[in-house]
This record gives structure tokens, sequence and C-alpha cells, in this order.
């Protein structure tokens, strides 16, 4: 069999006219040394003509680390916020020469020593924690060792360190003013309960309601769980008073909301109107499209792969980073 030759970064100087020294450096990002963007474009250039693929072994010897980092989630692989802020952790973190490792957390009573064994084994170099549970326990056990880690999430934890939030409850009150504009004075929330932290996401509702003078027709909470969610917005809708407006705490809620206003012929908007905390593919494509809050989890998984590169540097990184939501007008409002 014909040994395949391994294109080196030897190759890819030559093909760029440059040193091999002037390559590590574009390669590797290096801070304090100025590459003129015509140079760096060439190396880049000649590194996708070669398929040229850096060895993340030799580098992590050389560096004394794995280049790897953990993510740990407890949503499914099918879950589209969390596969769409993966999408930008992987990209975000590939720019550095790092590699992800997925955990599922269980939050099972030996998960915070799996992690320190990870980590002190140096088989990971750090920890993303994208739209999981994080245990005070583990919170404390990180930061008491000194093991960089970030989190991303829509809200903050209030727990301190670093995390990557958004500002969508910010547009809470813009959406009160168009449900009220709209004739909605009986407004309710429906979302999921929230174990170990508070949620923000119910006094939002309740400042808002209060802010435009609308009825307060409760927060109804209940677990993930579909047949609950569905029975517990039948309650609500068939209520002889029912409310005008609902503002739902994920997407799943929301989908909810408009199917069951549809068995019950109720209609939307009309009878009732409907927006939705959060991002989903398929907002535009039910019917009526969903008023939403998107989420810019994209880029919350970039931002939150470079500010975890910064923590293993050791360098001084923000503490909370809030990127702008965007409030898409669809159907439902």
């Amino acid at each position: 069999m014909k040994k395949k030759n391994r294109i080196s970064s030897k190759d890819v100087a030559r093909e760029a006219g440059v040193s091999q020294a002037t390559v590590s450096y574009v390669l590797n990002n290096v801070e304090h040394v100025k590459i003129r963007p015509e140079t760096r474009q060439a190396v880049l250039d000649a590194v996708k003509k070669l398929n040229y693929c850096p060895s993340h072994i030799a580098r992590g010897m050389k560096l004394n680390r794995s280049m790897s980092v953990g993510v740990i989630t407890d949503r499914s692989v099918t879950n589209y916020n969390f596969m769409k802020t993966l999408e930008g952790i992987k990209d975000g973190l590939s720019r550095y020469n790092y590699t992800i490792n997925l955990i599922f957390s269980k939050q099972e009573e030996n998960f915070d020593a799996e992690l320190m064994d990870y980590y002190n084994a140096n088989r990971l170099d750090g920890f993303i924690f994208a739209f999981a549970m994080l245990e005070d326990r583990t919170h404390d056990v990180l930061r008491t060792n000194g093991v960089p880690y970030v989190i991303i999430d829509s809200y903050a934890s209030g727990r301190g360190g670093h995390e990557v939030v958004t500002d969508h409850l910010s547009h809470l009150p813009e959406l009160f003013a168009l449900f009220k504009k709209k004739g909605a004075e009986k407004m309710a929330y429906v979302g999921p309960q929230v174990r170990h932290r508070a949620d923000p996401r119910p006094l939002a509702f309740k400042e808002a309601v209060e802010l435009y003078g609308q009825q307060d027709y409760g927060c109804h909470f209940c677990p993930f769980n579909d047949d609950q969610i569905r029975n517990m917005i039948q309650n609500l809708l068939r209520s002889p008073n029912r409310p005008e407006g609902i503002i739902a705490g994920t997407p799943r809620f929301g989908f909810h909301t408009l199917k069951t206003a549809a068995e019950l012929g109720l209609k939307v908007p009309g009878d009732l109107l409907v927006a939705s905390l959060g991002t989903s593919a398929f907002h535009g494509l039910c019917n009526p499209g969903m008023t939403a809050v998107e989420l810019p989890l994209y880029d919350m998984g970039v931002t939150g792969a470079d500010v975890l590169v910064g923590l293993m540097n050791e360098k001084h990184m923000e503490g909370i980073i809030t990127l702008p939501s965007e409030l898409v007008l669809r159907e439902s409002l």
C-alpha cells in the first residue's frame, strides 16, 4: 500500500512564499506579531489549497495541553438552540486549533469528580456549559480549583463567573406595547419550571404588565413534557375569563399555545395574540407564523469560545457579556 504523504507547515510556507514561522504565527493567532493582511491571506489560501490540517497532538504536547474543550449540555442533540450554539462554539474554537468533546450532563453525584478528572489528567483544557443546568456545587468546585469555564445561556445565572447571555427580556416592554395596541389587555405567561436558579422571565413579565396597565392573568408553569404543557394551556384557554394575550417562555410552549388555540376554535390573531421568547427554525413555518424574540445563538457560541480561550491563556476576560437579540414580528401578533 502506498504511504500517504502528509502535508506539513513547511509545504504551506513554500506554497505561500513565506517562512515556516509566519505560517505558525497566522495559524495560531499569535498576538503582538504584525502580519500584513495580504500575507495572512496567502497563508490561509495555501492551507485551503493543500488541505493542510495542523497536528493538534503535536501542538498540545508543545504547550502541555490537550487542545480539546469539553462542551457540556443537558439538551438533546436534536435541540435547535443547542446545535446552533454548538456550531458557533466549534467554529470559534477551530480558529485556535481546539477541538470539542461533548459531555451530556446528568448531574449525578460523581459529575464534579468526573470533570476534575478530565481536567487534571490533561484530557480537557476547559469547559463550556451550553444551556446546561449548572449546580451550585459544580460551580464551586470548578471555581475553587481554578478550572477555566464559561456559561452560555439566555440569561445570567447570578452566580458571577464568566457568562455569555442575551438582552432578550429587554424586548418585553416593546412586545407588551404591541399587545396593548392590538387590544390585548388580559395577559398571561406560560413557561417551564426552572429548578436551582432564579428565572427572570416571570418577573420581567409582571413588570411589563404593570408598565402598560394591563391585567395580569398569572404566570403558569409546568415541566418540559408535551402532555403536561398541552393540558395546562387547554385549562387556561378553556377558562370563561381566558387571557387575550400570551407570552410563551420558550418556543415549545408557544407552539403548544397555537395548536391548542386552533383545537379550541380560537383564531390567532383575533381571539388570541401570542409571542414567544427564544429561537426556533420553525417560527416562520407554523401557521400563523410566531412572533418571537430571537436569540443570536451562533454568535453566543463563537463569543463563548473566545472567552474560554482567553481564560485558558490566563487573560482577564469580561465577566458577563450580553449580546443583542432581535424581535421578529410575524402573524401571531
